[in-house]
């Protein structure tokens, strides 16, 4: 018997999609444009309501960047900590300009009850900050934490951004002048694993071969959504199952009632044309009902096609007729 729907074993929690970046693979879309934070009063409120499920879960407080609101922050890891939900925090460790600051607050996140951090590293995040700020953030996570509290996301990239200096940024031009942009695009695509939604399939299709739509005919997204393993709960109350940014499942702060309506097959109208016949079928009513028109080049994948499609769909006038196109800023960000 499968397990039910909406289930995840790790649960984002967004407290802004601000972030200092705006890293061309980013699936949310996050960047320096966005404002809003999380309400303080909304944090024991999302906790709370993550209490429906039974089985175990851990949480990560995410972003955008949650360190550029570090008193959030931490409010969020004391609130898991009461609450008996493990946590950890993700960073880009764009902040992270000096040792005393870094230690000074994963110091205050382990006092928390923080149980680890996990520090990003890629080619995506090494075009906007220096790689010398990700080591410190590393060294000093390590100090505080220990080497087992400190995830690396990928460690393998830790020396390829770092051969292109430590002190500046490396713009992602750099790769295809220094590997050539076949070589670039397999390093991006296959090994740092690159996903098509958010902004990646259109900043970084051209490294990847481009297919048309009906390449994609028959790839459900029913394991992505129904039984994805890592969700987010977002500030504006939005349930975003998997990684498919601004793609809303439902409420969380009707989280018992959505739990029950996925487990009877109720889904949201775009839910259900991706569940039974993936962006394709979405892509075919787009054509039908709203006049979409393919991209000329193709689609780096089922998600970039999936993303154009929604995009599409949320500058219609009748967009309102589609709650999961949320937050809708989310596509104002590509």
């Amino acid at each position: 018997m499968p397990p039910p729907p909406l289930h995840p074993a790790d649960l984002g929690l967004i407290l802004s999609y601000k972030c200092q970046c705006a890293c061309a693979h980013c699936l949310y879309n996050c960047g320096p444009g966005w404002r809003d934070w999380m309400a303080p009063e909304d944090l024991p409120l999302a906790f709370q309501a993550m209490l429906a499920w039974e089985q175990p879960f851990q949480v990560h407080l995410t972003g955008g960047e949650p360190f550029l609101n570090f008193p959030l922050l931490l409010q969020a890891a004391q609130i898991g900590t009461e609450l008996g939900v493990p946590c950890y925090a993700e960073t880009n460790a764009g902040w992270c300009v000096r040792e005393e600051l870094a230690l000074q607050r994963f110091e205050a996140l382990r006092q928390a009850g923080l149980g680890a951090v996990l520090i990003s590293c890629s080619p995506f995040h090494a075009e906007h900050i220096p790689p010398r700020r990700t080591w410190l953030a590393i060294q000093a996570a390590i100090e505080v934490f220990g080497p087992q509290g400190v995830i690396v996301y990928l460690p393998d990239w830790l020396e390829t951004v770092s051969r292109f200096g430590l002190e500046e940024a490396t713009p992602l031009e750099a790769y295809s002048k220094t590997y050539g942009r076949r070589e670039a695009g397999r390093l991006f695509w296959e090994g740092y694993g690159l996903i098509s939604g958010g902004r990646a399939g259109y900043r970084l299709g051209d490294l990847t071969p481009r297919r048309p739509a009906g390449r994609f005919q028959g790839q459900s997204c029913a394991a992505d959504i129904l039984y994805a393993h890592h969700s987010h709960f977002d500030l504006y109350g939005n349930y975003i199952s998997g990684f498919c940014g601004g793609l809303a499942v439902g409420s969380w702060r009707d989280l018992p009632r959505l739990l029950d309506d996925f487990a009877a097959g109720r889904y949201p109208p775009l839910i259900a044309a991706l569940v039974e016949s993936g962006p394709f079928g979405l892509f075919e009513m787009a054509l039908r009902e709203h006049g979409y028109v393919p991209l000329t080049g193709g689609y780096a994948g089922k998600c970039h096609l999936c993303a154009d499609v929604r995009r599409h769909l949320a500058s219609q006038a009748r967009q309102a007729a589609y709650p999961e196109l949320n937050p809708k800023s989310f596509y104002e960000g590509f």
